[in-house]
């Protein structure tokens, strides 16, 4: 189910970031909390994947060839650390759900 989901949300993650007509945000710094949590979906859904850690960075370079949009360095760092908090969050709610224990305590 969660494989399905994830290649759902690639699709819908790709069409969003490259296509021409950019949604405006009415408050300050808005897109970059877009971005933040749009990555941090991704991360969430695919957090035992490493090859989805280069698409936060391959997405935000490919709107330099779309028309209306541009590059941001300030929204590729938005999308790496939204995307790295949600691994974090997706490893940590899965390792739960096993019984996994976070910190290893050695007994004597």
């Amino acid at each position: 189910m969660r494989k399905k989901l994830l290649i759902t949300y690639l699709l819908f993650l790709i069409y969003a970031n490259l296509t021409p007509s950019v949604p405006t945000s009415p408050i300050s710094g808005g897109d970059k909390i877009a971005h933040f949590l749009e990555f941090l979906i991704l991360g969430i859904l695919g957090y035992d994947r490493a090859f989805l850690l280069a698409l936060p960075i391959v997405l935000e370079y490919l709107q330099l060839f779309v028309p209306g949009r541009c590059f941001s360095y300030y929204d590729m760092v938005a999308n790496l650390i939204g995307f790295g908090v949600g691994v974090i969050v997706g490893w940590w709610y899965e390792s739960g759900k096993k019984g996994a224990s976070v910190f290893y305590k050695r007994r004597n």
